[in-house]
């Protein structure tokens, strides 16, 4: 008995049509200027207005800050320098121009300052129950 070589599955190799480039799916990836984006995130440019600038949708801005590392780091960084001029700028209001309401309205605004008012209440509900309890007492005393 002589064995029989199995059949190939598929396509033979060598024959049919030649491999061609396949072209890529989808819009080409839109350059971004790290640099400028940095600068851009340093003056609290909002997410809306980084696409606006740089003619992107927003959400391909978003994708990008969710997936691209480099993006994101810029936009952080710029954002961290942003803060850190307004803070220098506080101060030199206040040196200056003893501008106090400027400084605190900036704080407020840009940094997430606030005034802090501790507030101290004081639990009454049983007073108030010994009270409404002692006038209807009263009130019955009355009608007797």
């Amino acid at each position: 008995m002589t064995k029989v070589a199995p059949k190939k599955r598929g396509r033979p190799k060598g024959s049919g049509k030649k491999s061609v480039a396949k072209r890529p799916v989808g819009r080409p990836k839109i350059d971004i200027d790290l640099d400028e984006l940095e600068r851009l995130s340093a003056l609290n440019c909002t997410m809306p207005e980084l696409a606006a600038f740089f003619k992107v949708p927003l959400r391909t801005l978003e994708d990008r800050f969710t997936n691209d590392a480099d993006v994101r780091e810029s936009i952080e960084r710029g954002r961290q320098f942003g803060k850190l001029s307004i803070r220098r700028k506080q101060i030199q209001i206040m040196n200056d121009t003893n501008s106090v309401p400027m400084a605190i309205w900036l704080g407020k605004q840009l940094l997430g300052q606030r005034d802090r008012h501790d507030v101290i209440t004081e639990d009454r509900t049983d007073s108030a129950l010994n009270d409404a309890v002692t006038m209807i007492e009263d009130l019955l005393k009355e009608r007797q």
